[in-house]
């Protein structure tokens, strides 16, 4: 009976001992295998008035410049300007020696008046041939004279008649020689075309100077409108869709810091600027030019600039924050209820879809979205989430590659500072 005691007892102790083994080794997997929440944080769907903005980098110039080369050539025998000088309209500007354009002038003069003493010779001896020719004509009907006579005399009022045209083309091609002569003497002067300042003196007195002809002459100087001053940006093709004729700019120079500066987007160039062409690196841009307000002549041509050009606005958009767009391929959306939508975007990544991780019930759940417009921290929402629903808004390794359709989430804590 003792016996029987015993090995009951062990019987009963072996199936306790294999019972809190199978409990612990279950519970040890239920604790193992159990679902770790995923810590991300989250903002609400909000609306708000979005502005889209193209930057871009470049140089302050003025928005008149004109480079002052001579028409003739020659030594420079007055520069009374210096670099930086203002001048007023018609102020000497330089002055090349012009001994040798006077002397093709008084040259040209000259020949000029031979050629008119040789037309009034001409003249002379057309009114005589003229004569002879009407006196042959009349003693020829009344046949005094031979024919050979009456034909001689016809052929020498001719001949004059020509040559006294002749001498009066002349004259005329010896005084517009005369007249481009004087000239070109004149244009040994230059004056300023505009009222401007100096921005760039390229010779000094006693040098000589090549003037423009069939090829470019040689720069003497540049004058410039300081009143009115532009930024030239390049525009990435991507971006120079969104940017039109009549768009505000705020500009930041290097040289003035945080200052803004403001202005008006004025004209966009139609042929583009390639850089690095047929290769990896290879960019295309637009030139963009922008007229500046409020410079006060504080702006000197060649500061780096850079512009935030306003290309797009939106009032009262649904935005959330643009690191909250992600794609996930072959994700499936939330089922839909009562209180939510579900839309299957229109943009769509080659490998899935777009969409953000919408947060109910500490769980995230994959909606495709519709996107728009951009500013600087927010996207614009068309269709997908409504506003006050909560979207994962990071860590990105959250929202590029942790997430899953369904995970469970938790929010991290904020640290007080």
């Amino acid at each position: 009976m003792s016996k029987q005691k015993s090995l009951l007892k062990q019987k009963t102790l072996l199936i306790s001992l294999a019972v809190i083994l199978l409990a612990g080794g279950m519970l040890f997997t239920w604790f193992r295998f159990q679902e770790k929440p995923i810590e991300i944080t989250t903002e609400k769907a909000f609306f708000k008035e979005v502005v889209h903005i193209v930057t871009a980098t470049g140089k302050i110039e003025p928005e008149l410049v004109v480079a002052m080369s001579p028409d003739v050539s020659g030594e420079i025998i007055e520069l009374p300007v210096r670099d930086g000088q203002n001048v007023q309209q018609g102020d000497l500007l330089f002055k090349i020696q012009p001994d040798l354009y006077i002397n093709q002038v008084e040259q040209s003069l000259a020949q000029l008046n031979s050629t008119k003493s040789q037309s009034t010779e001409a003249g002379a001896r057309k009114l005589k041939a003229e004569d002879d020719f009407r006196k042959a004509s009349l003693l020829y009907k009344e046949k005094l004279i031979s024919e050979s006579d009456y034909l001689t005399s016809k052929t020498n009022a001719k001949a004059a008649l020509a040559s006294f045209q002749a001498s009066v083309f002349a004259i005329a091609q010896n005084k517009s020689l005369l007249e481009q002569n004087q000239d070109r003497m004149k244009k040994t002067i230059v004056r300023a075309p505009i009222s401007g300042s100096i921005i760039a003196l390229n010779s000094k007195p006693g040098e000589r100077v090549v003037g423009t002809g069939q090829f470019p002459g040689t720069e003497v100087l540049r004058l410039a409108n300081l009143d009115s001053m532009q930024v030239r940006v390049e525009v990435n093709e991507n971006d120079i869709v969104n940017v039109n004729v009549g768009n505000p700019v705020s500009i930041t120079v290097d040289a003035f810091g945080d200052r803004i500066f403001r202005g008006i987007v004025h004209e966009i160039s139609n042929s583009a600027i390639v850089k690095a062409a047929g290769t990896q690196e290879e960019v295309t841009n637009f030139s963009v030019k922008i007229h500046i307000f409020n410079h006060e002549r504080l702006l000197k041509p060649g500061m780096s600039a850079t512009a935030d050009i306003e290309s797009i606005r939106v009032k009262n958009a649904l935005v959330i924050p643009i690191q909250s767009v992600t794609v996930r391929g072959g994700a499936e959306p939330e089922k839909s209820d009562k209180n939510t939508v579900t839309i299957v975007s229109k943009n769509k990544a080659s490998s899935g879809k777009q969409g953000v991780f919408v947060v109910k019930s500490d769980r995230a759940w994959f909606r495709p979205v519709t996107t728009g417009t951009t500013d600087n921290t927010h996207i614009i929402v068309t269709e997908g989430v409504k506003k006050g629903e909560e979207v994962v808004s990071g860590s990105y390794t959250a929202i590029t590659s942790q997430l899953k359709d369904g995970c469970k989430v938790k929010q991290q804590q904020t640290i007080a500072p």
